[in-house]
């Protein structure tokens, strides 16, 4: 294969939105994927379909130091098992990748791809409820949210910046407390202008405008909205409730808070 690129060193926290479709999306969006990056360690929240092709683009996988997982559904995890192929048989040999997750991670897919090869992954369960720990120089809170059981959403800081990822769910309180204050907060915006149907555990603009208001974060962006959303009224709806700058995410796009 040709060569993967080598990131620059970075020591403020920014981060990349690999890819911010839903679980399913028009024909140029990636599924969930975001990689953060800062002082000089990199992780990468959730691995959906097309995001490990744009990972390359960014940073060697063997670069690393872990990735983070919020739930089981496919659209967040379904390159997870081109990861292991190029940890296990590709450029990665060697260099282990720990992978942070919801307990049964690991049989769920093998499930889809058997048991073997497994050798370039090493998974951890996340805690029940929620919890902190560090990945090299970033520190990773967690929070149980109202999804797929169990679903976490994420905080990751830096040198006194941080970014939270909502994951996917519904109307909660979990999230306005991870993200308190937070310079940046992603967050689903599945139905764009749209209301919620009855029982499906999922966000809209107001929903969202609403935990960013309540969390007081500096920026809301929204991501996994359906193709089909007018997400320019989506922005619209989501800043009249939030009151604070919202935008989408533009896939490839680098942010710093």
């Amino acid at each position: 294969m040709g060569s993967v690129y080598h990131a620059p060193v970075t020591d403020a926290l920014e981060l990349v939105a690999l890819g911010a479709g839903a679980a399913f999306g028009g024909p140029t969006e990636a599924q969930s994927g975001y990689l953060v990056r800062g002082g000089g360690s990199a992780i990468c929240m959730d691995m959906g379909s097309g995001v490990f092709n744009r990972l390359l683009g960014h940073i060697d996988p063997v670069e690393l130091d872990g990735v983070v997982i919020s739930h089981r559904h496919p659209d967040h995890i379904a390159d997870i098992l081109a990861a292991r192929v190029y940890m296990a048989h590709g450029p990665g040999l060697g260099h282990p990748l720990d992978i942070y997750g919801p307990p049964g991670l690991h049989d769920a897919l093998a499930g889809v791809a058997g048991d073997e090869p497994w050798a370039g992954i090493r998974m951890h369960d996340l805690a029940p409820g929620g919890g902190e720990f560090t990945i090299g120089a970033l520190t990773v809170r967690h929070a149980e949210v109202p999804h797929l059981p169990p679903t976490h959403a994420f905080r990751v800081e830096h040198g006194g910046a941080s970014v939270t990822y909502g994951a996917d769910c519904a109307p909660n309180d979990a999230l306005p407390e991870l993200a308190q204050g937070s310079d940046v907060l992603l967050a689903e915006c599945t139905f764009g202008t749209g209301e919620i149907p009855e029982g499906v555990p999922h966000l809209n603009a107001r929903a969202v405008g609403e935990i960013a208001r309540r969390a007081r974060v500096g920026r809301l962006i929204l991501v996994h909205g359906y193709p089909g959303v007018d997400r320019d009224a989506a922005v619209t709806e989501a800043t009249a409730v939030f009151g604070g700058p919202v935008e989408w995410a533009r896939e490839g796009a680098t942010i710093t808070p």
